[in-house]
């Protein structure tokens, strides 16, 4: 089977190419032998860290590039996106994010918004730091414009975290401050070289919040992937998180710090060991984050981060890649102990351009009677972790006999076990994953098969959620597990199954799970 993955448009060529190839390694791995079952060991004994949060980022579709225009044809579904995101994505933070160049003396969000200027006269205006006066002690009001955060906290967050509460679930909020070089015009200040006049933005928007809304996020991100700045490094970072730190302090707030979030994950250990050297800096460091741009992110990379997330008391947490897949995930769950993960948005509109990458849900025919509000394919398999592990969950041990197949598993606050098994991908989905991310390319179906014992679990019900890495799909059925009859799941290559202890007397919505195999295909 061959799915067509929606990205950008590949040409002719490409495809057909990519259609060839398929064939090909299809057929040269015909002959392989068949995968030996496997038997999945939990052992809650082995605990590690302890889970914070699934994030993404408080963004929808309002900036129409193509168009060169604010777009908020999503404001009337996102009480139904919010909801799919909460309850079918498992998202449970949102990170709100705070320009550099919201410190100006002109409101461009609002004349963005009202149609006077496009999105790349917007665009042009999101670095430009303008001084609101000499005196980082004394703000000038009129000097930092909150429109564009209002709007967020009063279209995205508020509902968000009302919707959450009446689905009985969290929703927490970080604040990102993001100063990228993308634009000419940078401003005539400097946050960076000037970290009393960076605390005092930061200040001064937590100060906003909490006035008008009633709204303290619990972190605070000090810089967005500082190596796509002009003048953030590790030493900058180092004497922000002091000066911010303290700046808060007098007004109360002690947000968890979150640093360096290197936009190339190979550069997050320098960029911490430079801030570390500014003297206390990286004692008030929470969470040690790092994306994963850059290719691919060594083993020996995430091993350094947790060692000294570790040496400091902090979490560590994988916090943006569009791209990433549950192989990264895994990879940051057990070799980096994150605590924390985000892919990126909540959703994009779905048009002739295809999929966008990096969002959990997709939206198609948004203005019609009936729009289409689902999870992407490659996110369903993510969702299905993030909704079986609560904040405050730990990761237990985890382990399988056969190479081909990989288990991570949680004991959630209230008791409830957790395990997710994946399949490796086959030769073929292998050698065309990488290019189907980019361009609309062939993306091979699971082939062969085999059973998976998993072994470890508490007694009860289980609800067993199967999904494909990378074409999506679902099936769901109910395992009931005891001492002497561990669950059994069926894995195709690139499948992915996790395993959700069900409350005590909750009635199983799906079928028992079958022991014939072709029921699961």
């Amino acid at each position: 089977m061959v799915v067509m993955n929606s990205r950008t448009k590949a040409s002719p060529h490409l495809t057909r190419y990519a259609l060839a190839l398929s064939a090909v390694l299809a057929l040269a791995t015909a002959g392989c032998s068949a995968r030996p079952q496997a038997t999945i060991t939990v052992d809650s004994g082995q605990r590690y860290q302890t889970m914070e949060a699934w994030e993404a980022t408080a963004k929808m579709w309002e900036f129409d590039k193509q168009a060169d225009r604010y777009n908020g044809s999503w404001l009337p579904l996102s009480e139904a996106i919010l909801t799919k995101m909460i309850a079918d994505g498992g998202i449970n933070r949102l990170r709100l994010e705070i320009r550099s160049g919201a410190e100006n003396p002109v409101d461009y969000w609002s004349q963005f918004r009202s149609g006077k200027i496009g999105y790349l006269g917007f665009k042009e205006h999101f670095y430009d730091k303008i001084n609101d006066n000499d005196d980082p002690e004394v703000l000038n009001p009129a000097g930092v414009q909150f429109s564009e955060l209002d709007f967020r906290v009063e279209k995205l967050i508020l509902p968000a975290m009302r919707i959450a509460k009446q689905l009985g679930k969290t929703m927490t909020i970080s604040l990102c401050y993001v100063d990228f070089r993308w634009t000419d015009t940078q401003g005539t200040l400097s946050h960076a070289k000037n970290p009393a006049e960076y605390a005092e933005l930061i200040a001064a928007t937590y100060a906003h919040l909490n006035e008008k809304y009633g709204l303290v996020p619990q972190e605070l991100e000090i810089i967005l992937e500082p190596d796509n700045s002009v003048d953030w490094r590790g030493e900058q970072i180092g004497h922000a998180i002091l000066a911010v730190t303290e700046r808060l302090e007098r007004q109360g707030v002690t947000p968890r710090i979150i640093a360096p979030s290197t936009s190339i994950g190979r550069k997050t250990p320098a960029y911490f060991d430079a801030l570390a050297k500014v003297p206390g800096a990286a004692e008030k460091v929470s969470v040690l984050s790092y994306h994963r741009y850059g290719g691919v992110l060594p083993e020996d990379v995430l091993k350094g981060i947790r060692k000294r997330a570790d040496k400091i008391g902090a979490e560590t947490g994988m916090l943006e890649y569009t791209h990433s897949d549950v192989d990264d995930l895994f990879a940051d769950l057990t070799i980096a102990n994150a605590s924390s993960w985000q892919k990126y948005g909540i959703t994009k509109v779905e048009d002739g351009g295809g999929l966008a990458p990096g969002n959990m849900l997709t939206v198609s025919d948004p203005e019609s009677a009936q729009p289409d509000i689902r999870l992407m394919p490659t996110s369903i398999s993510l969702a299905q972790i993030f909704r079986s592990v609560d904040p405050g969950a730990v990761r237990v041990g985890a382990t399988s006999n056969q190479g081909w197949s990989e288990a991570v598993a949680f004991t959630n606050p209230d008791g409830r076990m957790s395990v997710t098994v994946k399949s490796e991908l086959s030769m073929t989905q292998k050698a065309l994953q990488k290019l189907s991310k980019h361009v609309d390319t062939p993306v091979p179906g699971p082939d062969g098969g085999q059973w998976v014992q998993v072994k470890g679990l508490r007694d009860g019900k289980y609800l067993v959620e199967r999904s494909n890495a990378l074409i999506g799909g679902g099936l769901r059925c109910t395992a009931t597990v005891d001492a002497d009859t561990p669950p059994r799941v069926y894995l195709r290559s690139s499948d992915v199954a996790t395993l959700t202890q069900m409350k005590k007397g909750a009635p199983a919505k799906d079928a028992p799970c079958s022991s014939d195999s072709a029921d699961w295909q």
